[in-house]
């Protein structure tokens, strides 16, 4: 008898290995071809961050 919950864990696990061999391909290749990608997701990073700041401050009453 399956758990309910077995195919869910499946998806998830796969979501993460594809996740992260998308990701290391996108580094690897980025390193290899001599763009170094850090100060980009950096750069992304902040401007996410920041758009969560502005939203939390909004004078909404």
């Amino acid at each position: 008898m399956r758990l309910p919950g077995h195919f869910g864990r499946q998806r998830s696990g796969q979501a993460v290995t594809e996740y992260s061999l998308v990701v290391f391909a996108v580094m690897g290749l980025g390193l290899i071809g001599g763009w170094n990608l850090i100060p980009a997701f950096i750069s992304a990073f902040q401007r996410y961050f920041d758009g969560f700041y502005i939203l939390l401050n909004l004078p909404i009453p």
